[in-house]
């Protein structure tokens, strides 16, 4: 994205692949606005701010998610840091989502990504994925017998070694963040809603950025009454699968 054109009004999709694109015209969704309506689809979740719902045309499933600036006091509190000056966080989960796939580590590929301003600064922005099937590991650990948890945990672990090493450092890494799978035998895990990261510059894995993640992540795993058996360095055994 250009730096001017933050300071464009009007709504625009800044991407849209074409299949996505077809699957609107068939529709007749003509707008940003249609496609961002809290009435669209099946809802996911739901908040004052923002919500996300399940788009189903023909043979493709979308998952829209949708951040809401109503008001110009909205508006006027993410100056410099997502409404004015800076991309969106449909964009930055754009960014970020990109990024994975092309090291590997797969996730829901996006689809489209749109914004609508006023004088720059931002009133509504979409982000626009296809679905990937897994569910959050805030739902799947807790239900899971120990032998499978404990191998979920490990290439939970895993995962998160590979991100730092490839100089990934997530800041929002918690497990309602984070999407497995079983996948010949073992577990696929993907990670999802990534606006603040950042690629690291050094070769250094444990730096702040790594060992924040950490924290944040051993805090949302204490919070279902687990713990994280860290085992830094060590390789994915083949009982707790792949995830590349």
């Amino acid at each position: 994205m250009r730096r001017w054109d933050l300071f464009r009004s009007g709504s625009r999709w800044i991407y849209a692949d074409e299949g996505f694109r077809s699957d609107l015209l068939r529709a007749g969704l003509n707008d940003l606005a249609d496609v961002s309506s809290p009435d669209l689809g099946t809802p996911v979740t739901h908040h004052r701010s923002s919500w996300v719902r399940i788009w189903k045309t023909g043979s493709s499933t979308y998952y829209v998610k949708t951040y809401d600036y109503p008001t110009w006091r909205d508006r006027g509190r993410g100056i410099g840091r997502n409404t004015l000056l800076a991309p969106s966080r449909p964009r930055r989960e754009q960014l970020a989502l990109n990024w994975l796939q092309e090291h590997g580590f797969g996730g829901p590929r996006v689809r489209g990504v749109g914004e609508s301003r006023s004088l720059g600064l931002l009133r509504r922005a979409v982000l626009v994925t296809e679905a990937w099937p897994g569910e959050t590991l805030a739902d799947l650990l807790p239900r899971l017998d120990p032998t499978r948890r404990d191998q979920l945990l490990g290439c939970l672990t895993d995962f998160v070694l590979r991100l730092h090493r490839a100089g990934f450092r997530d800041r929002n890494l918690d497990l309602r963040n984070l999407l497995a799978r079983t996948q010949e035998g073992g577990w696929k895990i993907v990670k999802l809603d990534s606006p603040r990261f950042r690629i690291a510059r050094s070769s250094d894995e444990k730096d702040r950025l790594a060992r924040d993640d950490w924290r944040r992540l051993e805090r949302s795993v204490e919070e279902i009454g687990l713990s994280l058996a860290r085992r830094t360095g060590m390789p994915a055994s083949p009982t707790t699968g792949s995830t590349t």
